[in-house]
Order: structure tokens, then C-alpha cells, then sequence
């Protein structure tokens, strides 16, 4: 997906774009991998605003993704709805006058997003925010009591009569010792 710089009349231009997961080879292979799996309807609205060379992108994306609870391993959807700014600049060519006792900082260590010839590249930076979207550790809901540790049942579906022992308890050692003043 391409905008260029000519399109934005006026310095400002407003936009809204669906795509397929498809659309986003990275999705894709992430999917393919057993990761999070996005449903086929992902929308961005994208306002462009630029001045000068520099284009400034405040956007939204709206997209609903499915994913595995990390407590009790089942699979659940949760809507994705995220703000978002980008920064594109010009790329900058290599100076050849330049030594290596200049360390000037790439547009990439900024977060900045280089563009070449008046076109703005978007399926990479908005792919990428995507990803960011999505929650690290996904819980199917706040009260999710998870899998038992000793039989692996799942304890929202039913209690088990395993007897929880502590975990690594440096005390249990002492558990059967009588402390009898004399």
C-alpha cells in the first residue's frame, strides 16, 4: 500500500483502509507459527498531515484477533482497538565526507519511518502496529483461575481434590519438626 506525498492537497488528508489478514505477510506467517490469528476485516483510519518534507500520521486501527489464554490455554477473541502515530521522513543519503567520530542517529533510532521518492510505504508501519496491538499475556477474562499445577485440570470447569503443596518453600523441610520449649 502506497500514498504519495502529492495526494495530501492542502497539507491534510484523511483516509480509511480495510484489508484481510492476508494482506500482511507477517500475520500470516505468524498465524501459521500457532501465534495470534486476525480475523479478515482490519481497518485503519488515517490522517495525514504534512509539512514540509515531514508527515505526520495520527491513525486508529480496529481489528479483532484470537489468541490463547496463558492461564487456562483455551482460545478466545478479543477486539483490538489502538491509536497510533507515525513519522515519515525524507531518507537521508550517506555523506561520504562523514567520519566515524560523527555518530549522528538514523531516522529508524528516532522512530522515525524513512520514505524515497515522494511515496509513503504503509503496509510495513501499519503492519507493525498491529503487532503491537496485541496484548503480551492474553487472559481470557480477569477471573480466570487457570490449569491446576499437579493434574492440569482447568479449574473455571471444575475443582480438583489435588492438594496444592507450596511451591518451592524453604520451610517445608521444617514442616514435621516439633518445637517443644523444655
Amino acid at each position: 500500500m502506497r500514498l504519495e506525498l502529492e495526494d495530501i492537497k492542502g497539507g491534510e488528508l484523511e483516509q480509511g483502509y480495510s484489508f484481510s489478514s492476508v494482506d500482511f505477510p507477517d500475520l500470516v506467517a505468524i498465524a501459521d507459527g500457532g501465534g495470534p490469528t486476525f480475523d479478515d476485516s482490519i481497518s485503519f483510519l488515517l490522517r495525514f498531515q504534512r509539512t514540509g518534507q515531514f508527515v505526520e500520521v495520527d491513525g486508529s486501527l480496529t481489528a479483532s484477533v484470537g489468541l490463547v489464554c496463558g492461564r487456562c490455554l483455551r482460545s478466545f477473541t478479543v477486539p483490538l482497538v489502538e491509536a497510533f502515530t507515525l513519522t515519515f521522513v525524507p531518507l537521508k543519503s550517506k555523506d561520504e565526507n562523514e567520519t566515524e567520530e560523527e555518530i549522528e542517529l538514523e531516522s529508524a533510532e528516532l522512530g522515525l519511518i524513512s520514505y524515497e521518492e515522494q511515496v509513503l510505504e504503509l503496509l510495513e508501519p501499519l503492519q507493525e502496529q498491529l503487532l503491537m496491538a496485541v496484548p503480551i499475556s492474553p487472559v481470557c477474562q480477569s477471573e480466570c483461575l487457570g490449569l491446576c499445577p499437579e493434574c492440569g485440570q482447568d479449574m473455571n470447569l471444575e475443582k480438583c481434590d489435588c492438594t496444592r503443596r507450596p511451591f518451592n518453600n524453604k520451610f517445608t523441610a521444617l514442616a514435621n519438626i516439633d518445637f517443644k520449649k523444655s
